[in-house]
């Protein structure tokens, strides 16, 4: 048995590489399509952007892995029946559960391996990815001079080279003409016969080296104050905030950027706030009612001796400047209990996300072994057409139930979970078949039901004829 089992699981473990591949792979190119243009845009070396896609990784493999179950399974389970494995094994008395239980065992290992991965790796790669991607965004793009063309992306600077030949760390340029105004109280203007562009990387400046030049400066304060100055060398440090990639640091993580555990503590205080800020409510509510409302007999009371008959009413105006402030701080504390709630609900929704989605490796094994076994195929296409329909299902209902459960329409569990019982129960229901071996639908019973629904229709009308 543990031979056969070995069999079976060396069959699977070719198919589950290569839909890894082919899953990971649709996921890169979509990333890439998305974010590359930016990327290269903003002048990047190749470590960085190897850097970004590698920490986006981590996402892709915690998806990718449950989906090709199902395509491992799909497609290692129709080539054994294809080739009539399945029936040899069947006439030597394997039950169809016995053969898929190694693939089950696999598959919880599977799923208790990306619960520690949602745990433990995911979370940090997704905050080191997300700090990344700011740091790319903040960053200049790299200085793209173009002969003829005035350059004006530098702060109070206007560039302008009639040619220009570039290395991969500096430009060689000619005819070179430079409108300075980063001195507000004169305006300066520099032509060069040739000259150098370079970044220095250690602080961050632009350095221009200029070469047989002059200088024309015009104080603003005082116009006749007027200069030419002809130099031989003349060097630019120019600062240009952001034009070096600077990594930044945060301690601040969003949902998908934190571990169940803390999560779970980020609940735990929310629920303290929201029962403080109920007793807070509960405490300003007695509190007024007590002093405005007293009990009616010292109502009646008062107003029986009071000396004026309006003195009553006259407290209307004070009272209702009260109910109003009141009704304020009331309303402040909804609006910060809701938000807590709500906030709430969203972590619950990531709790349950980072435990559904391993879990899925099992359900997947109950829906692709038999299906696998009905389709008597092992072609990748075979495999992709009937996992398409799953995956969509599946990750349509957890797209939907997020929504929902950030809406607090849905419990989070049921947000995350409804998939996984859904196609759990396909699942069963499938293994139930192949074990009876049975088709997935009998025309004949099918073909039975209906004609008891006719003939219980046929009898029932003569009933109803007599009665009228």
């Amino acid at each position: 048995m543990y031979t056969l089992w070995r069999y079976i699981i060396k069959e699977h473990i070719g198919p589950f590489l290569f839909a890894i591949c082919v899953i990971s792979l649709v996921f890169i190119l979509n990333l890439v399509f998305r974010e590359l243009p930016r990327i290269l845009s903003r002048g990047l070396d190749l470590p960085l952007i190897l850097e970004f896609f590698a920490l986006n990784m981590a996402w892709i493999v915690a998806l990718a892995v449950p989906m090709a179950v199902l395509v491992a399974a799909l497609m290692a389970f129709g080539r054994l029946a294809g080739d009539n494995e399945i029936v040899a094994m069947k006439a030597s008395g394997i039950s169809v559960l016995r053969m898929i239980t190694p693939v089950l065992i696999c598959a919880a290992g599977l799923a208790l391996f990306l619960i520690w991965f949602n745990n433990q790796v995911l979370p940090d790669f997704n905050h080191r990815a997300r700090l990344l991607a700011s740091d790319i965004a903040r960053k200049r793009p790299t200085l793209s001079l173009e002969a003829g063309v005035i350059y004006r992306d530098l702060p109070n600077y206007t560039l302008l080279v009639q040619h220009i030949v570039e290395t991969p760390d500096t430009a060689y340029v000619d005819s070179v003409y430079i409108d300075d105004n980063s001195n507000p109280n004169s305006s300066t203007f520099i032509t060069a016969d040739r000259g150098k562009i370079y970044l220095n990387p250690r602080n961050g400046q632009l350095s221009i080296i200029l070469y047989d030049g002059v200088m024309y400066e015009l104080n603003l304060e005082e116009m006749e104050a007027y200069r030419q100055l002809r130099f031989p060398k003349q060097v630019l440090s120019i600062s240009v905030p952001d034009m070096v990639m600077e990594r930044s640091e945060s301690e601040y993580r969003g949902d998908r950027e934190k571990s169940s555990a803390m999560m779970r503590d980020e609940v735990t205080v929310n629920n303290r706030e929201i029962a403080t800020a109920s007793a807070r409510m509960a405490k300003k509510m007695h509190a007024h009612f007590a002093r405005y409302l007293p009990p009616p007999d010292s109502l009646l009371t008062a107003g029986a001796h009071a000396e004026n008959p309006l003195a009553l009413p006259l407290q209307a105006s004070p009272l209702l400047a009260e109910n109003q402030r009141l009704r304020q701080e009331i309303t402040a504390d909804l609006s910060f209990v809701r938000g807590l709630d709500r906030k709430n609900y969203q972590l619950l929704v990531e709790i349950h996300k980072k435990y559904s989605i391993p879990v899925a490796c099992l359900i997947f094994v109950l829906v692709g072994a038999p299906l696998g076994m009905m389709a008597r195929r092992g072609s990748m296409a075979m495999a992709a057409g009937i996992s398409f329909s799953f995956f969509l299902l599946y990750w349509a209902s957890l797209i939907g139930g997020e929504e929902l459960a950030d809406e607090q329409l849905i419990s989070p569990f049921m947000a995350m979970w409804l998939a996984n019982i859904i196609v759990g129960i396909a699942g069963i229901y499938l293994v139930l078949y192949a074990v009876r071996e049975s088709t997935l639908f009998n025309p004949e019973t099918i073909r039975n039901f209906f004609n008891r629904i006719r003939s219980l229709a046929g009898v029932a009308a003569p009933e109803e004829n007599g009665k009228t």
